[in-house]
């Protein structure tokens, strides 16, 4: 611990204060937990799960990769309740973010709904083979059909929902990713920073419009502000997409309280000096957010190949 506290002093100079352990309020680490779902959640895998890359990527065909996982979520410095909910699991290779909205216990409810019915999907499709777009489409519209259930049949739960961003890494190189609302997915690759995912959001379209010349001239009053969410609707349609998984990659699946307080400048740079180790990218993120304000909940979730960085794996 001392060593480590060494090389961490020296990561301080370049990126301000590094905050690790009890520095701040104890972390809600209850909404790691998914009710029905104990296993694999919050910094799982000892020792990493194993990754079979396919031919084509470089590899070798049946070669193995590492993929280890780590989740963070916090309450922020403003709000009285976390209604964030995450969920990791190396070896099922998925990992989600559900940032809960609705007010009083609604927010909370929706995101740990959604969490546990689309785990419980998948977890049930990795039983019987790999899983397929359509498995992921079908796990969200479960997820939706059970927050939408549950508003619908309880008056003080009426207007709860919640954003969702997943991912599934498969056997054959490929990565599923599934989001709804303004949470994001964001990959680091090669030293850029790449953001996966579209806002679902009145701000993102009138940027994209041209009504807006940039988020951060946008007014409170549209800050979020979302154009789909999860439970708010008998229906709800993801975006999908599928891409190829390159050894070195790392990605970083989080709600919108990181992504306010944090420039993706700044993200680029702690994935890219912690990428090696997802426990200390995701707890020095979340400190950030918070030491910017932390207006908001704040979850992470790291999912990382990656064997080295500028402070190297043997921070883990």
């Amino acid at each position: 611990m001392l060593v480590q506290g060494l090389v961490l002093a020296g990561f301080s100079l370049r990126f301000r204060r590094l905050k690790i352990g009890g520095l701040f309020s104890s972390r809600s680490g209850d909404n790691a937990l998914s009710g029905i779902l104990l296993e694999g959640v919050r910094i799982v895998g000892t020792p990493p799960a194993l990754f079979f890359w396919p031919e084509g990527l470089g590899y070798g065909g049946g070669q193995v990769g590492l993929w280890r996982m780590a989740t963070e979520t916090h309450v922020g410095q403003v709000r009285g309740r976390n209604e964030d909910c995450v969920f990791c699991d190396e070896a099922l290779g998925i990992a989600i973010v559900a940032d809960g909205m609705g007010g009083h216990a609604g927010g909370h409810v929706a995101a740990r709904l959604a969490v546990d019915a689309w785990v419980a999907h998948l977890r049930a499709r990795v039983a019987e083979g790999e899983i397929r777009e359509r498995d992921v489409q079908v796990a969200v519209a479960e997820a939706n059909r059970a927050v939408f259930s549950m508003a619908s049949s309880d008056p003080g739960l009426r207007s709860m929902g919640t954003t969702l961003v997943a991912v599934c890494l498969r056997a054959d190189g490929t990565l599923l990713t599934c989001h709804v609302g303004d949470s994001r997915i964001y990959r680091w690759r090669d030293e850029v920073l790449t953001c996966l995912t579209r806002d679902h959001s009145v701000l993102r379209e009138q940027c994209d419009a041209g009504m807006i010349s940039s988020p951060s001239r946008a007014g409170a009053a549209l800050r979020g502000l979302l154009t789909r969410a999860v439970g708010v609707a008998a229906t709800v349609v993801p975006d999908l997409t599928v891409s190829g998984i390159h050894e070195g990659d790392v990605y970083l699946l989080c709600s919108d309280g990181l992504t306010e307080m944090l420039p993706d400048a700044e993200i680029a740079e702690v994935l890219g000096a912690l990428g090696a180790n997802p426990r200390l990218a995701a707890e020095h993120l979340v400190d950030l957010a918070n030491d910017r304000g932390g207006v908001d909940n704040i979850s992470v979730v790291i999912v990382s190949s990656c064997t080295s960085g500028r402070l190297g794996a043997e921070l883990g």
